[in-house]
């Protein structure tokens, strides 16, 4: 009988001893969101448009379901002089609330964010944080490039409909700058009361100053514009937009 009892006993002082090395209870850790993805920067005329997909996932791969907004921050630097992976003196640009948008577009998990406030053969760094509703923020992501002088636009775009059908047409802007290869042209079109989108009509640069535009319908008011594309620096470049042209296709054009 003792010796059952002592066994007991015995177990008991381990596991009361056990015990007393556990620490207080410690809270799990709250993951934070990913770097947001597909970081792009482009010049069109004398702004900028950066635009990024929204994250999904935290950092930890777990899903991202709290995820309130991206801190924009932006710092310019002397493309002679600067380092700007020296030193870092960016600032706050923009806080963007993804239940209150304003200054930016959204298509989709897409963001587009305008910047004007910009000088010539200058560069700038963008440092794009998302946050989550505890304000908490997570990875950053990064681009740079040079402002540079953008090339002249096209000249006297028009625009004739038909039947379901718009053909566009427009003469080469005028020898520019030289050091600029010329790329191309973007083709950008609205309806009234709309502003021009940040993305083209076509995927690649139009090699010819001319385009049959087939997705539209009858009835419809639609709005172009074009802007010259030219490689400077190894950067592509978009010109100011050239001239606004309307056009209304109908059956029997």
């Amino acid at each position: 009988m003792l010796r059952p009892l002592l066994t007991i006993l015995a177990v008991l002082l381990v596991l009361l001893a056990g015990c007393g090395k556990k620490g207080p209870v410690q809270p799990l850790k709250q993951p934070l969101p990913a770097a947001p993805k597909e970081l792009a920067l482009r010049q069109m005329g004398t702004r900028f448009v950066l635009a990024w997909d929204i994250p999904k996932v935290n950092q930890n791969g777990t899903p991202l379901t709290d995820l309130k907004g991206f801190k924009v921050l932006r710092m310019r630097y002397d493309l002679a002089e600067d380092c700007p992976e020296c030193r870092d003196t960016s600032v706050l640009l923009e806080e963007i609330d993804l239940d209150f948008l304003r200054e930016v577009i959204r298509r989709g998990d897409r963001l587009y964010f305008w910047d004007t406030e910009l000088k010539p053969d200058f560069g700038y760094k963008y440092t794009v944080v998302p946050y989550n509703r505890r304000n908490r923020e997570g990875d950053p992501a990064q681009v740079r490039r040079p402002m540079l002088i953008p090339p002249f636009p096209p000249d006297r775009l028009a625009a004739t409909a038909h039947d379901r059908l718009v053909r566009l047409a427009w003469e080469p802007a005028v020898e520019d700058r030289q050091g600029a290869g010329l790329l191309g042209y973007n083709l950008y079109r609205r309806t009234p009361g709309e502003a021009f989108p940040p993305r083209p009509l076509n995927r690649e640069p139009l090699m010819n100053n001319a385009f049959e535009d087939f997705d539209v319908q009858n009835g419809t008011t639609y709005v172009y514009a074009v802007r010259t594309v030219v490689s400077i620096m190894d950067h592509p470049v978009e010109s100011l937009l050239s001239n606004i042209a309307e056009a209304v296709p109908r059956e029997g054009l």
